[in-house]
This record gives structure tokens, sequence and C-alpha cells, in this order.
């Protein structure tokens, strides 16, 4: 077997043993997609906000303050919040505004475990908004905030490159042609 076979077989090992939480021999419904999809798994992300929340909350109040997710690399912390540092590049201004628009949903200057949850989530409707935010930054050329044509076409490696246009990008492997 090659090395790159012989990778994948682990990683799928260790990805069934974690989903496998009744019988290590057996997925139930909500296992098997936690194994295939753990993107989408409850679980997962529970574990995701609870990770977050052993990492950052530095008083163990059990909420996350404006000034805790200010500090929070957008790297490094078990999430892909790429997207978010591409919309927080200037800094920790940035992601107190982040924190204030898109995770404190009730407006307390504190998140809890439901606002962490739904900010997470990858099927949260800001990941496809961001997205979009970000091609028409890169991609407005005359900065009038809109695209046309030629704005779309110039830059047209980037649209196809998308997560949000590729949708192949966006399913696994067993997907893909």
């Amino acid at each position: 077997m090659s090395r790159t076979l012989k990778e994948s077989i682990m990683r799928d090992r260790a990805r069934w043993a974690e989903a496998a939480r009744n019988d290590p021999d057996r997925l139930g419904l909500d296992e098997f997609l936690a194994f295939t999809h753990p993107e989408s798994s409850h679980r997962a992300l529970l574990q995701m906000v609870e990770d977050l929340f052993e990492k950052f909350d530095r008083d163990g109040d059990e909420q996350l303050t404006e000034d805790e997710f200010s500090d929070l690399p957008s790297e490094g912390v078990g999430l892909d919040l790429r997207e978010d540092r591409q919309q927080s590049i200037g800094g920790s201004e940035d992601r107190r505004k982040e924190f204030r628009h898109l995770i404190d949903k009730n407006k307390n200057g504190k998140a809890d475990r439901t606002e962490l949850l739904m900010y997470i989530d990858p099927r949260n409707p800001r990941h496809a908004i961001q997205e979009a935010q970000h091609l028409i930054t890169l991609s407005d050329m005359n900065l009038d905030g809109k695209l046309d044509l030629l704005e779309i076409l110039s830059k047209m490696d980037l649209f196809l490159d998308s997560k949000m246009v590729d949708t192949e990008k966006s399913f696994h492997d067993e997907f893909r042609r």
C-alpha cells in the first residue's frame, strides 16, 4: 500500500473510533453522521464549543466575553476560522465588532454555549455572507460596491475556486469525480 493510502486508513480509523460511542464495531445514525460529516454532527460542534470555553474562558464563568474573544487567535483552536481572519485583518477591533454583531445575539456582552454553537455551525448563513463579501472586496476594481461582468471575468479563477461556487469543494471525496 502507498503511504497516502495508509495515512487515509489511519485517519478513517481514528474518526471511526471517535464516532463509535456505543459499540466499537457498529455506528448508529448520529454516529455515522459524525463519522462521514463531522461538520454536521451536533456532538462535534458541541465539543468545539467546549474546547473554546476550555481554552479561552479565562474567568471560568462558562461565558465568553468580548475581551476573551478579541484575544482569540484565528487558527490553532481546533476550528477553521480562516474566513473569519479574512474579515479580521484589522486585528482585535474587528474581532470585537464580529463578537458584537455576529455572536452576541442577546447583546448582553457575553456569549453562551448557544450563541457560540450558532456562530461556529458551518450551516450558519454568515459563512456564505462572508465569502460573498470577500469575493466582492477582492474583485470590485472600480470600488462601487458592486460587481459587473468584466470584474467577475477578470477574477474568474477566484470565483471558480470559491467553495460557495464550486460545490464539490464542500463535499467529501466520495462525491468528487
